[in-house]
């Protein structure tokens, strides 16, 4: 039978940064239990394989759920650039604030996390599925098959939901429940949305600037401009993914609309297009947005104006070139799904606040503490998840350290 001071379970980004925080307060023996044949296999995906590891601008209101947590988090790492920096890992930043390894390797952080950790003696325990923790007189105990594993404090890491295929699969939800916890209900986050296959069938593969706003019985709920891709019945793209957490809420009472000349005002757009019925009289009214879109994209916005592609564009009545202006401003698109967990880049919805303390501590279980995407918190993209899974880590490991240190006086 093992025993440690503090086993962290799950070896992703919070827990691999809980294990080196515990360390650097401490000299407490700590085990990393990782259910995969490898810890962080998750990180090693991120921000396309090079891992967009913070932002430059880390503010509440890129996240969504309980803000609150972000108050709750150790000001003793001043900022994930200086955490990573003392592990030998340089980073640098684009024109948009996003942060990533200067090597733009994932590999590079996940490497930087595990010799840290390996350096400071935390044992990294790959293939240790906990089943179940159990309080006992000492301290907890982890079942692990088999095998029994105790320590005197616990710090689950174990992530949500999204992409089970990189190893979260909600196990840690079932780990909390047996100690007590309970959890809002669960969304896909940074996920494409799912629309009618009908609206976007002819425009599979390809993309286009646009605002994108969430609505909801006329009332906006969020708004992000950026890419828009249309994939097999779904919207996709950083902006779409930003809004997807909100939209998982409304899925059958929203609809994304989509503004595809967002830089341009619809009286713009409207005397744009009469100049160019003139100049284009006697083509095909399908050669009316040649030159603002892609042709297909074109054909999409007329047929969803009602207009008949049989017509020249010299043919187009005034109401018709309205109607025209107002799919290209306000184009469309019911929210019927958002796409699942295997395409999901985080959760939404987690472990529920008001249980655990200002430390990230159970108020159930003492000596329990929550870090990473099993928290009630997600952000946008932009290394915003990654953000908090590293500094909530820290904060874990820290006061988990410092509970050892009290109970052993």
């Amino acid at each position: 039978m093992k025993k440690y001071d503090i086993i962290i379970i799950g070896g992703g980004a919070s827990g691999l940064a809980a294990a080196i925080a515990v360390k650097k307060y401490s000299d407490f023996t700590v085990a990393i239990l990782e259910k995969g044949q490898r810890a962080g296999k998750k990180i090693l995906s991120t921000g396309n394989g090079r891992c967009n590891l913070t932002n430059c601008r880390i503010d509440n209101d890129c996240y969504n759920g309980e803000r609150t947590l972000l108050g709750r988090l150790s000001s003793d790492i001043e900022s994930t650039e200086e955490f990573f920096s003392e592990m030998g890992l340089a980073c640098k930043k684009d024109d948009q604030g996003r942060v990533y390894p200067y090597s733009m390797a994932a590999s590079s952080v996940l490497d930087a996390l595990r010799f840290t950790a390996t350096a400071k003696g935390v044992d990294i325990l790959c293939e240790h599925n906990v089943s179940e923790i159990r309080k006992t007189k000492s301290g907890y105990e982890a079942v692990c098959g088999a095998e029994i594993i105790k320590a005197g404090s616990v710090i689950i890491a174990a992530g949500g939901c999204a992409t089970p295929s990189l190893g979260s699969d909600g196990s840690g939800y079932v780990l909390a429940k047996k100690l007590g916890h309970s959890k809002t209900n669960l969304y896909p986050a940074l996920a494409p949305i799912r629309t009618d296959i009908n609206l976007v069938k002819a425009l599979k593969g390809l993309r286009t600037y646009a605002k994108a706003s969430l609505s909801s019985e006329g009332r906006i709920l969020a708004e992000q401009t950026g890419e828009v891709q249309f994939s097999d019945g779904a919207l996709s793209g950083i902006c779409i993914f930003n809004v997807s957490s909100i939209a998982a809420r409304y899925v059958g009472k929203a609809e994304i609309i989509l503004d595809i000349a967002p830089d341009f005002k619809k009286k713009d757009i409207s005397y744009m297009l009469f100049t160019t019925k003139e100049t284009r009289s006697s083509l095909p009214c399908e050669e009316l947005l040649t030159g603002l879109f892609h042709k297909r994209i074109g054909q999409s916005v007329l047929k969803n104006a009602s207009i008949s592609l049989n017509k020249t564009c010299g043919e187009l009545t005034e109401k018709e070139i309205y109607r025209i202006c107002d799919v290209i401003k306000e184009w469309r698109f019911p929210v019927t799904a958002v796409s699942d967990w295997s395409l999901a880049q985080v959760t939404s919805g987690g472990i529920k606040t008001e249980e655990i303390n200002e430390k990230l501590e159970s108020i159930f279980a003492k000596g329990v503490f929550f870090c990473g995407e099993i928290l009630d918190i997600d952000g946008i993209c932009g290394g915003y998840n990654l953000d908090f899974a590293w500094k909530s880590g820290y904060t874990a490991g820290k006061n988990s350290a410092e509970y050892i240190y009290d109970i052993k006086g």
